[in-house]
């Protein structure tokens, strides 16, 4: 077979399937013709979106919707939202629910609860950390990470065990040696 006859035979079958160009039929017997063209918008068209994600965004909307409509800002405020957080976070594990959660256990000291729900935001924060697409990994960049000896600081720092945060009572109240202070120093300006 010649080039002249090869050349005829590709032009015949891109215009069977529609290419109309011959140099397009030869760059697609060279390269290869792509499947899908590139987006300039990310990987994803609508067409192809993850509907998984797409729920799992969709759901997080609402959540985060709903959060900033609570006042979250005040102790009373997330007494008040307790319950209201706790259904939330079955709808969908958002990081600022799993916060507000662990401080309004912490202010009613009810510790072991709150110990609870920093391991669970631990777990979360792992898994959101984790994820393969980026929207959902950008959850968690400004968040505290919670754990449950955070808590357990803040349960020692409320019942008067933590002097200063980190540091135990036990440990800064024991006093070191005493100075020996020599006495037949005379005093100044005296």
């Amino acid at each position: 077979m010649g080039l002249r006859e090869w050349i005829r035979k590709r032009m015949a079958e891109a215009k069977a399937e529609g290419d109309s160009a011959p140099v397009t039929s030869l760059v697609y017997s060279v390269m290869g013709k792509d499947e899908q063209p590139v987006h300039a918008l990310g990987e994803y068209t609508s067409a192809t979106y993850p509907t998984a994600l797409a729920d799992a965004l969709r759901r997080r909307n609402d959540v985060a919707a709903e959060l900033r409509a609570m006042d979250l800002g005040s102790e009373a405020g997330r007494r008040e939202s307790l319950p209201r957080l706790v259904e939330l976070l079955k709808t969908y594990p958002h990081p600022l629910a799993y916060e507000a959660l662990v401080l309004a256990f912490v202010e009613q000291r009810r510790w072991d609860e709150a110990k609870g729900v920093a391991f669970a935001a631990r777990e979360r924060r792992w898994e959101v950390e984790h994820s393969p697409w980026p929207e959902v990994r950008s959850e968690v960049d400004r968040l505290r990470a919670w754990s449950p000896e955070d808590v357990e600081e803040l349960r020692l720092e409320a019942i008067g065990e933590l002097a200063t945060p980190g540091v135990t009572r036990r440990a800064a109240s024991a006093s070191p040696e005493p100075v020996q202070v020599a006495t037949d120093l005379t005093p100044a300006l005296g």
